[in-house]
C-alpha cells in the first residue's frame, strides 16, 4: 500500500518513530521487530525494507519516543471529544479520534483521561492510512502539527513528575 508507506516516511521525516503491525491490526508485526514499540524508528531505509517484506502491513507511532502523548477517544467506550481539546493532528480512527499532542517528556501519564478516553504515552497507536480491524481506514482529519498538550488537560492526565 503506497500511500502507507509514504505516511510511514513521511512521518519518520518529521522525527516520529514508527514501527510494522500485522495487516488490518493494531498488533506489532514480529516477524519485522523484537520489542514492538521499542523497535520503533525513524530509519526511513528500515522502514521501506519492512514495506519490501510485507507491502500490506499497517504502522503505528512510538509515542513517547516521538515526544508525542495520544488521546484516544473511543465513541463506542462512551468516550467524547472534550472542550479542553484543543485543536491538533487528529486522526479519525475505527470508532473515535486520535489527537496528537506534544509533551513534556518528565511527565508520566495516567492510562486513562476518563470513560472512553484512554493516553497513550508509553506505548503506540495505529497511524493513518493504516486499516483498523473493523476494515475502517485510519484517516487524517486534521493536518495542523501536533499542538503542546494544554496545561487544563496536563493536569488531568498527569501521574507524576520524573525527577530529572
Amino acid at each position: 500500500m503506497e500511500t502507507l508507506k509514504a505516511q510511514a516516511i513521511s512521518y519518520a521525516k518529521q522525527g516520529w518513530a514508527v514501527m510494522p503491525l500485522l495487516p488490518n491490526s493494531k498488533e506489532p508485526h514480529f516477524d519485522l521487530i523484537k520489542a514492538a514499540h521499542l523497535s520503533a524508528t525513524t530509519d526511513i531505509s528500515q522502514i521501506e525494507k519492512w514495506f519490501e517484506y510485507d507491502r500490506n502491513i499497517n504502522i503505528g507511532v512510538s509515542c513517547a519516543m516521538s515526544d508525542l502523548i495520544v488521546l484516544d477517544v473511543d465513541f463506542r467506550n462512551g468516550g467524547q471529544r472534550l472542550p479542553e481539546m484543543v485543536d491538533t493532528y487528529t486522526v479519525q480512527t475505527g470508532d473515535g479520534l486520535h489527537l496528537y499532542y506534544r509533551a513534556p517528556m518528565d511527565m508520566r501519564f495516567k492510562g486513562q483521561l476518563n470513560k472512553g478516553i484512554d493516553i497513550k504515552h508509553r506505548g503506540y497507536v495505529v497511524a493513518a492510512n493504516s486499516i483498523h480491524p473493523n476494515g475502517k481506514k485510519y484517516t487524517v482529519i486534521n493536518e495542523m502539527a501536533p499542538v503542546l498538550l494544554p496545561a487544563s488537560l496536563i493536569s488531568l492526565a498527569l501521574k507524576e513528575r520524573v525527577a530529572a
